[in-house]
């Protein structure tokens, strides 16, 4: 799922999605849409709107005013980028877009201390050498394989053949003075020249890779605890204002994100990275 899709079901979730559509014409501070059927022409104002894709995506304005008759929504901020025809547009009527990046932030962030997902990397080894960087994005690090260089044969390989796997005693993971990590072999168990030239398959676990763009792609496993736990942040930042609406939404999502919570954990295998 990308993440503009999160914000529009945790919207849904809260009841705030007003309008998901795309403009029947426009200008540089107004557009016209055939959803844009409201009977009160304050109905909209304050309202916010945003650009989800197309001509002029990301620009957010705060609507000033409708126009009925014509189904038109002016701004009082002209748009940087003029959208299209084939924009397409969000009214939210509670929050802002910036509140639901905010939510989203934090509980990917929650997701990943309790999620990661599998990895496998190849460095190459080198006689005499007795250092090597951890491979980006290795949270911990569960085995370390010798692998054939160059073909798949493995009992052709006399070396992989015979060790194969690394023992845990033979490495360990330390911080080296620019503050980054090496993995480390002991001289004193295990001479690196017999292994010249092999390659090793690094085996562990990294956090989920998560950016920042609408079209950032959130994990399948992690789609409906984002978005609930989302939607528990968003509501309980309004309880004051309708107590008991809102209190019951928050319960209701903060229910549902606990037991989530225990569903998506992995439990960390390895030497840790840091």
């Amino acid at each position: 799922m990308l993440r503009i899709d999160c914000v529009k079901a945790i919207s849904r979730n809260l009841r705030d999605l007003v309008i998901d559509s795309v403009p029947a014409s426009l200008t540089g501070s107004s557009i016209d849409a055939l959803k844009l059927i409201h009977p009160n022409a304050q109905q909209l104002m304050g309202k916010d709107f945003y650009i989800y894709s197309g001509a002029g995506a990301g620009q957010e304005r705060i609507i000033g005013s409708l126009n009925i008759a014509n189904r038109r929504i002016i701004f009082s901020e002209v748009f940087a980028s003029i959208p299209s025809i084939n924009s397409n547009f969000l009214i939210f009527d509670f929050f802002a877009k910036d509140e639901y990046d905010n939510a989203l932030d934090r509980m990917i962030g929650r997701a990943k201390q309790s999620y990661l997902e599998d990895k496998v990397a190849t460095l190459a080894v080198v006689a005499s050498q007795y250092e090597y960087p951890v491979p980006s994005g290795f949270k911990y690090i569960s085995d370390l394989k010798l692998v054939p260089s160059g073909h798949t044969d493995y009992s052709a390989d006399d070396e992989v053949s015979r060790i194969f796997e690394l023992q845990h005693t033979l490495w360990s993971i330390l911080p080296n003075a620019s503050g980054s990590y090496m993995i480390k072999f002991d001289a004193r168990k295990i001479d690196m020249d017999v292994i010249d030239n092999e390659w090793l398959n690094v085996v562990g676990q990294v956090e989920p890779d998560i950016g920042a763009t609408d079209n950032a792609t959130i994990p399948a496993a992690l789609e409906e605890f984002i978005i609930n736990g989302a939607s528990m942040i968003m509501a309980s930042s309004r309880i004051r204002e309708n107590e008991r609406e809102w209190y019951s939404k928050f319960l209701m999502f903060k229910g549902v994100t606990d037991q989530l919570e225990s569903y998506i954990f992995r439990h960390k295998r390895g030497k840790q990275v840091g």
